[in-house]
């Protein structure tokens, strides 16, 4: 599902199906896919909740996708400025010469499975993980500090932007957000785009990712579990077939907690990519049952993305902020 829009104003709306429209954004519109071939969920970085041992994502209502180039000090789609943030651009501008790598803390023995081993085996078991562990926070201190190639952001000034619209409609995540008011960042349609098992059990990648301007989000307590909003961070995400050959995405990381008192929350993300094309992402989520139904109206029946705008803004004095922040983007 693709399709080559001319002019950046207008919106032309695919067939229907989960999402409201699609939109694809420039040159290598014809060569890019929207959705991940082997799931069929879009090939984005999507918002989701996990729940009984797998992902829900929520339902995407509009996503608009563009490829920028950069010109004189600006960024262009099609002879159109877009004006990015400046807390993105200093992102994007001083990416630094080596990615901090999140990871977890070292596990504490199992002590059930401890008493069933020998003392000397369980001994040398205990010596062998004190001396790595010692050697690792003496090479690294709390964080592996690994070297992103190829960090060439002044020689490749190509950026692939969404502005991505989701909303809490689908009723498998509204109880767990009771239970624990947080949501996953799911990157895994996006990066992992082909999926084949043929000569592996399990596809790792390490993605260097932050969150920038953040409005009814917060950090995970649990560091390792959340997404940083200080930098950008290498976070952990691995897919693998589980039982009678399920598909896992893993691990349960990459969490946001929600102020779920905000009708919208909206934040943006920088995340590097290897090709040194990056994706920079502005996430608005409907979190009201209500105003989920009312997002979903608006976006069917918008024609231009200017016409979304005015749509939102008349919908709640709440969108006000985000609709003035969108309107700096395209103006």
């Amino acid at each position: 599902m693709q399709q080559y829009i001319g002019d950046i104003k207008q919106l032309q709306k695919s067939p229907p199906d989960q999402f409201s429209f699609l939109l694809r954004i420039g040159n290598k519109s014809q060569s890019t896919s929207l959705s991940n071939l082997f799931t069929g969920d879009p090939a984005i970085p999507v918002i989701g909740k996990y729940s009984r041992n797998q992902y829900h994502f929520l339902n995407v209502d509009a996503l608009i996708q563009m490829d920028l180039d950069f010109s004189e000090d600006n960024y262009h789609c099609q002879g159109q400025k877009i004006n990015l943030p400046n807390n993105v651009l200093n992102i994007l501008h001083n990416i630094p010469d080596k990615i901090i790598h999140n990871k977890p803390p070292p596990k504490e023995n199992n002590k059930q499975g401890a008493q069933k081993q020998h003392k000397g085996q369980q001994k040398l078991i205990i010596q062998q993980s004190d001396k790595k562990l010692k050697e690792q926070i003496q090479q690294e201190g709390d964080f592996i500090i690994m070297q992103f190639h190829p960090l060439q952001f002044h020689v490749s000034h190509n950026l692939k932007f969404s502005w991505i619209i989701s909303s809490l409609k689908n009723k498998k995540i509204l109880q767990p957000m009771k239970q624990e008011p947080c949501l996953s960042y799911v990157n895994h349609n996006w990066v992992f785009e082909r999926i084949n098992f043929k000569n592996t059990k399990k596809l790792i990648q390490y993605l260097p990712i932050c969150v920038i301007d953040p409005k009814g989000v917060f950090e995970y307590p649990d560091p390792y579990k959340g997404l940083s909003f200080k930098g950008l961070r290498s976070e952990y995400m691995s897919v693998h077939l589980g039982p009678q050959g399920s598909l896992c995405f893993s691990p349960n990381n990459m969490k946001l907690m929600v102020d779920m008192k905000c009708p919208l929350i909206s934040f943006w993300t920088v995340i590097l990519q290897e090709n040194g094309i990056h994706q920079v992402n502005l996430h608005w989520i409907i979190l009201y049952e209500l105003f989920s139904e009312m997002s979903h109206v608006i976006t069917k029946e918008a024609q231009t993305i200017q016409q979304l705008i005015i749509n939102y803004s008349d919908l709640i004095d709440d969108f006000k902020t985000e609709c003035e922040q969108i309107n700096k983007v395209f103006g």
